[in-house]
């Protein structure tokens, strides 16, 4: 009877030695983070994408003119049509507003001055929302030889595949900018200070 009653004492003990090991087993175990996807970068196809400006023939009439442009690429997570970061390069030397003394004009240095200064840069530095359908893009605008932050107003205007079966997005995005920042100070009674930017870009997945 004494035997059994022992046996029974030391089962009970067991019990709560083997819950202690178990515990001490898995409170050891080290739960290692999940690693977050690499960025991809996506690549603006310049034959698919525009970059256009409005300004208005003396405050009133719209004129339209358009800048090629050179190369931009988006920063993309994995899953996500919202941008980590932009940029981009533009031809002033190349604009075109469908009359060539104009285009001599803002050539000039009245304007752009593409004898210095040829190369017109977008760098962003912070991208708001969540929204594919709304969301922001500040950065740093490049021309006529300076440097001036902008914020640009851009969507998701589309994404898919093409026949061949590779991934694309279409972003568009508007801003006003005075030109006067960027110290194109010429004819304020023949061409309104504020100009309208557009932007059309079709940017393609890596890959081949």
């Amino acid at each position: 009877m004494e035997r059994r009653q022992a046996r029974g004492a030391a089962g009970r003990m067991r019990t709560p030695m083997k819950a202690i090991s178990a515990i001490t087993f898995f409170a050891g175990m080290t739960v290692l983070p999940v690693a977050a996807a690499a960025p991809e970068t996506w690549s603006v196809d310049p034959v698919h994408s525009t970059a256009q400006f409005t300004a208005r023939h003396f405050g009133i009439v719209p004129v339209i003119g358009w800048i090629p442009i050179v190369s931009a690429s988006v920063q993309l997570t994995p899953g996500s049509q919202i941008p980590l970061a932009v940029t981009a390069q533009l031809d002033a030397s190349k604009v075109d507003t469908h009359d060539d003394q104009r285009d001599g004009d803002l050539r000039s240095p009245h304007f752009f001055d593409v004898a210095t200064s040829p190369a017109i840069a977008f760098v962003s530095t912070k991208i708001e929302g969540t929204d594919p359908k709304h969301f922001t893009i500040a950065g740093n605008l490049t021309m006529h030889g300076q440097t001036h932050p902008v914020v640009l107003n851009a969507q998701v205007a589309g994404a898919g595949k093409t026949p061949r079966g590779h991934s694309i997005i279409a972003y568009a995005a508007t801003a006003t900018i005075d030109r006067t920042q960027w110290g194109m100070t010429y004819g304020p009674l023949i061409v309104g200070n504020n100009i309208d930017l557009t932007i059309n870009a079709e940017a393609d997945a890596p890959g081949p």
